[in-house]
């Protein structure tokens, strides 16, 4: 009986050793640091994440990084050209079109035509079902692939399920570059069409859902972003949107997937004509990721001498709302199309006039915002107002508006004053005439100031003033939006002589002192006014700051040489001794 026990207690320290030889080893062979974030990648060279979360939820295996340019390759070898390999893997679908042409609302032809379409997702087949059957539809099709290759005798890829889902690349995040389809692309591609197929044709690319007809029609003139359609990650403010969206939506038609259908569908299909045809005197269309997703982006200075797309629109566009009690305004759209990288920037939901959404008392369609406050909203990205005061906050112009308001704080709408400037009544657009300093009095208009407020404890500062006009003038005259608005020298003034009007001046050009506002010393009085040390200091440091200008810094010698004799602190605040 004691042997026994002795047994199972030697069996037991056993155990309790093997245990404690176990966890040793489970503690210094797995990672010191568990990944607690992904591990994004850039460049991910033709690779492909694929996890489903949104079928699978919670995965219960790592998810594949697919090598997308490893298996073309492979392809290749066995005689597919490129333009082939897409169809190994993806699936065809067929397209109705109506095409549409009208003349001055008159329909002057109606064509139906059908089109093939490849559909970038996989499995090739098509499931519709639970999470089950679309796992087995991979691995039948990736996984029955491999093994076929294996029965060929040939080089395969995995078949165990550690091999393609693999731990350590759990974390992993492909990242591609967004494709930007700027004025420049579009151009290109327009010309490069035109010039294959003899015409101009928008239908190869454009078209809109019809709802009641329940199918995709293009029509001349209508031609709009597959963003408004196609951009599920965006509520959809107007009635007829909403429900085009949600068709989209249960199609399954976001925008990355039908830009990779639209495009390279084309890409393959001039890939193929090319090849059949035997012609070079053309630039074979990319069918690669890194072609497209190239991760470079062009300015709005490159663009500046890129023709826009055409659509009939007028170069001047007369707003003048029926009912309204302010005069119309004249808006150079020509103009503001070259200062943008989209026309989305403005036509936020459709490429329609602001006032087929947006009406006077304000309806559902255009999300209850009135048409006032869809030209004035002061910080909307689509407003006119909110779009100029973004621009007076870029670096030449900030160091005069940081401090100007750019709203009445009460009204919370647009100061009153600039209405004028706008709503002139005129069908043009006219623009103001440069300015110059070329009139100015010297003797008003001093060239240098010397600033003594702190000349007891500093010299006085030299301010350079007429030097600081003239950089304000050309800085003015190089922007047409601030010509526009500049239309009078004095308006500059105001930057820093803000509570000037010159209608109230006894005689030109003689703003009000500083200290008629802000007072040298501290006021019992009236704590929170500013005294003149601290407003010279805001508005000179601040403009320095805003602009980005590097001299002077934020040392006072800088500005002011100090003085050998440095006078004592009650001389300095200004307190008289008794």
């Amino acid at each position: 009986m004691e042997r026994k026990t002795l047994v199972l207690i030697l069996l037991g320290i056993l155990c309790y050793l093997f245990l404690i030889v176990y966890g040793i080893k489970q503690v210094y062979t797995a990672p010191a640091i568990p990944p607690s974030k992904e591990v994004v990648i850039t460049k991910p060279e033709e690779k492909i994440a694929i996890a489903h979360t949104e079928i699978f939820g919670a995965l219960e295996r790592p998810q594949v990084i697919f090598d997308h340019k490893k298996h073309v390759e492979a392809i290749k070898k066995e005689g597919k050209k490129e333009w082939e390999t897409c169809s190994v893997c993806h699936r065809k679908k067929k397209e109705k079109l109506t095409r549409i042409e009208k003349e001055n609302d008159i329909i002057k032809g109606k064509k139906e035509e059908e089109r093939d379409v490849l559909v970038f997702v996989f499995p090739k087949r098509e499931v519709k079902g639970d999470k089950k059957l679309i796992e087995k539809a991979y691995h039948d099709e990736c996984i029955g692939c491999h093994k076929e290759k294996l029965k060929e005798k040939k080089k395969a890829g995995p078949i165990t399920c550690g091999e393609c889902h693999v731990k350590e690349k759990e974390f992993v995040k492909i990242k591609y570059p967004l494709v930007e389809f700027d004025f420049k692309r579009h151009y290109d591609h327009e010309e490069k069409l035109k010039k294959r197929t003899g015409k101009k044709d928008c239908a190869l690319c454009h078209h809109v859902y019809d709802l009641k007809e329940k199918k995709l029609v293009y029509q001349n003139g209508t031609e709009e972003s597959c963003y408004y359609c196609h951009d599920l990650s965006k509520k959809k403010r107007g009635p007829e949107l909403s429900q085009i969206v949600k068709v989209t939506t249960e199609k399954g038609l976001p925008y990355q997937k039908t830009a990779h259908e639209r495009c390279l569908s084309c890409h393959i299909k001039i890939n193929k004509e090319m090849e059949i045809s035997k012609r070079k005197d053309e630039k074979a269309p990319p069918l690669e990721c890194g072609k497209c997703h190239t991760g470079k982006y062009r300015s709005i200075k490159d663009l500046e001498k890129v023709p826009r797309p055409d659509r009939k629109q007028k170069e001047t566009v007369f707003i003048n709302v029926k009912n309204a009690k302010m005069k119309g305004v004249a808006f150079s759209h020509k103009n503001h199309e070259y200062y943008h990288k989209t026309c989305r920037e403005c036509h936020h939901e459709r490429l329609r006039a602001c006032k087929e959404c947006h009406k006077l008392e304000g309806v559902a369609e255009g999300g209850w915002v009135n048409i006032v406050d869809a030209y004035h909203a002061p910080f909307s990205d689509h407003s006119c107002a909110g779009c100029h005061n973004k621009k007076k906050l870029e670096k030449n112009c900030a160091g005069c508006h940081k401090f100007i308001p750019l709203i009445d704080v009460k009204a919370k709408e647009p100061r009153k004053e600039v209405c004028d400037r706008c709503h002139t009544g005129k069908k043009e657009v006219i623009l103001p005439k440069p300015l110059t300093t070329v009139n100015l009095d010297p003797e008003v208009v001093k060239k240098d100031i010397k600033i003594k407020v702190l000349e007891k404890e500093f010299e006085p500062a030299d301010f350079p003033h007429r030097k600081i006009i003239d950089k304000l003038v050309k800085i003015s005259n190089d922007s047409k939006l601030a010509r526009y608005f500049h239309n009078d020298l004095r308006v500059l003034c105001e930057g820093c002589h803000h509570q000037r009007k010159s209608s109230a001046e006894v005689k030109k050009d003689t703003p009000p002192s500083c200290q008629n506002c802000h007072p040298k010393y501290f006021n019992p009085v009236n704590p929170n006014k500013m005294r003149l040390q601290a407003a010279y200091h805001v508005q000179c440091i601040g403009c320095h700051d805003f602009m980005g200008l590097k001299k002077p810094t934020h040392r006072c010698t800088d500005c002011h040489k100090e003085k050998k004799q440095r006078p004592v602190p009650t001389d300095i605040l200004g307190i008289k001794k008794r």
